[in-house]
């Protein structure tokens, strides 16, 4: 197999995005020239604040398409799970943020978090006799002083985590004043989601490698029909809030009778948007909600990483390796299986990131009628940008996004949201079949 990177109109990718990048500066010049945009049926400010929303969106929704396409390009599978991998880890992000974790919880995470130390630091399967039975090969394993050193690392990242998700009670000023129930909810639900990848990776993918591709992509459907039931059994149905953009809740004592007291929690307030000061410019200032600030912040920070990580590290290059074909390297020493296993761990907390930062807007919270969806929504995003491209799911997300939020203000709400921006995709893809950035692959027999 060869694949050859293909062009668009005569332009390679890096001139395609030049020329997008010059077409989006040509949009932004004229509606900043014109006094007002009366042809639009808006204000020019109000378009300047639609598309910028659209922007905004798109980040989350590249957030989304990032953690698909790591899976796709180390393993090679459409992973339709991803939007109930997005429910579980903010599930288990709201369940820690929400109330200090039981004594089970913490345990459990702890456990978890330990294990996985153990086996990153004290475990060698290249020292395993393969003739042995199981318990001989962890006799084996205690042989090396490796395994007494990954035990002892295991206990003491197991004991610290515990302790922490315990006892973690009060803000923490680092830069910026971090609460406390963020740092709680972000540790337990990155722990969380690792795990959950890389049981799925496990138990669910790893059986099938070397199967058709149909049989892959179907069992991430029955995996994320699975844990969306999961899920429902632990936590409900019900819409758990996430206010984490809002203020602090406030106790006030109220005496109702003489010696009698009762404590009222008033609820926080939202914090005020953004603001970008553009009143002599347009107008007005713009104002973004801080939660698409911060998913597109975070989603830039994903693709500049995973854009070094791919290019630039040895386990990145092997993952790559690992996808072009599983076959030929194991033959010359990679250990695809690991690789796989990072790769899901990977997504699993990317689509925890992205479900959390859907969750926390306003009115929305956490529940499976909000949080799968979006992970469907960003789909085009993925096939528009090419299944296997890092930038491509940046700018994909970042397009439809721009589509979706100009199509909602211009024509209806409804319908922009649900039809543009796969309208979009039919278009891009019947030019571009293999999305804007991806391969074109070759087959030779």
């Amino acid at each position: 197999m060869t694949s050859t990177r293909a062009t668009i109109l005569g332009l390679s990718p890096q001139g395609l995005q030049l020329v997008l990048l010059a077409i989006g500066l040509l949009l932004a010049a004229g509606w900043l020239g014109q006094d007002d945009c009366s042809a639009s049926g808006t204000s020019c400010f109000g378009l300047v604040q639609l598309t910028l929303n659209g922007v905004l969106v798109g980040g989350v929704y590249a957030l989304v398409a990032l953690g698909i396409v790591v899976v796709n390009k180390a393993s090679g599978v459409f992973n339709f799970a991803h939007g109930y991998l997005m429910l579980a880890g903010a599930l288990i992000f709201w369940q820690a943020y929400s109330a200090t974790p039981s004594l089970g919880f913490a345990a459990l995470l702890a456990g978890m978090a330990g294990f996985m130390a153990f086996t990153m630091l004290g475990y060698n399967p290249n020292t395993e006799d393969k003739r042995l039975s199981r318990l001989g090969r962890l006799r084996q394993q205690a042989t090396h002083r490796r395994f007494w050193v990954g035990v002892g690392m295991g206990l003491g990242v197991a004991l610290l985590l515990f302790w922490l998700l315990r006892n973690l009670e009060s803000d923490v000023q680092f830069i910026i004043t971090w609460r406390a129930g963020i740092l709680r909810g972000a540790i337990s639900a990155v722990i969380g989601s690792t795990v959950i990848g890389l049981v799925v990776e496990r138990f669910a993918i790893r059986p099938l490698l070397g199967k058709p591709l149909l049989t892959l992509v179907m069992m991430t459907l029955a995996v994320g029909l699975l844990i969306q039931g999961i899920t429902a059994l632990i936590w409900g149905t019900q819409q758990n809030p996430l206010p984490i953009f809002t203020s602090e809740t406030m106790t006030i004592r109220q005496q109702i009778a003489p010696g009698v007291f009762v404590d009222n929690t008033l609820p926080g307030e939202p914090l005020p948007n953004y603001t970008l000061p553009t009143r002599d410019l347009l107008g007005e200032d713009l104002s973004f909600t801080r939660n698409l600030v911060w998913g597109f912040g975070i989603a830039l920070l994903g693709f500049v990483g995973f854009v070094a990580f791919f290019q630039l590290t040895p386990l990145g290059l092997a993952m790559r390796a690992a996808a072009e074909n599983q076959m030929l390297a194991q033959s010359v020493g990679l250990r695809v299986r690991t690789l796989l296993a990072v790769a899901w761990a990977i997504a699993a907390v990317m689509a925890m990131a992205a479900g959390v930062i859907q969750g926390t807007g306003a009115g929305v919270g956490v529940s499976a009628i909000v949080i799968p969806p979006l992970a469907f929504r960003a789909f085009p995003a993925v096939l528009l940008g090419g299944l296997e491209s890092i930038t491509g799911a940046l700018v994909g997300g970042i397009l439809i996004g721009v589509v979706e939020v100009l199509a909602t203000g211009l024509i209806d709400s409804a319908t922009g949201q649900e039809f543009a921006p796969f309208a979009v995709l039919m278009v891009v893809l019947l030019i571009r079949p293999d999305g804007l950035f991806g391969e074109r692959r070759v087959e030779r027999v």
